[in-house]
């Protein structure tokens, strides 16, 4: 039988991935557009509908947008545009706009004044429920109420293809995967 390895606490932390990639837009009142890649991103809630983005405290435009405009869009990451994402977390000046600066575009979303991304294939549109700083942490919760989405890819009535979407995944640092097959496995309910 094989022992476990003792890990550090960092390294512990990589167990709980990969974790899906998402582009998170948000706007100041002037209209200024602000697009960041996260990874710490999940739902919290399914009535009401909430979900989370964690954020590192030294990404001053994601949370101070987002506050601003009390409104955020998560847009999904596929493989075709990965590389373009992760660009946007490249330290620009406050206010210029990461999408048009690596070659991505917006489109106008349907719940909220955030522009979406138009390359993304799919995206969750929220209102700022609250923000949530926990004790001693670099990074500050962003709580969505999820207003709606879109998705370019359905297998059927209402079910997204997440092989047509073709999601990237974090490992950590610079490491990335794709998403496997799908399995089915009996729950009990």
């Amino acid at each position: 039988m094989e022992e476990h390895t003792e890990l550090s606490a960092e390294r512990a932390l990589w167990l709980l991935s990969p974790r899906l990639v998402v582009l998170v837009t948000t706007m100041n009142k002037e209209g200024k557009v602000n697009a960041a890649p996260y990874s710490f991103v999940g739902p919290i809630s399914i009535n009401p509908p909430l979900c989370y983005v964690s954020v590192g405290k030294q990404n001053k435009d994601t949370e101070a947008f987002a506050r601003e405009m009390k409104q955020f869009v998560i847009n999904l990451v596929s493989a075709d545009f990965a590389q373009k994402a992760i660009n946007c977390e490249a330290k620009l000046p406050r206010g210029e706009n990461e999408l048009q600066k690596f070659g991505l575009h917006m489109r106008a979303s349907k719940h909220v004044v955030v522009p979406s991304v138009k390359e993304a294939p799919a995206t969750i549109e929220c209102l700022l429920n609250e923000v949530i700083d926990p004790k001693d942490s670099d990074h500050v919760l962003l709580i969505g109420k999820v207003l709606g989405g879109t998705c370019k890819f359905m297998r059927e009535p209402n079910k997204p293809d997440l092989d047509a979407i073709n999601p990237v995944m974090h490992v950590a640092k610079e490491h990335f995967r794709k998403v496997g097959s799908r399995i089915d496995l009996k729950r009990n309910r």
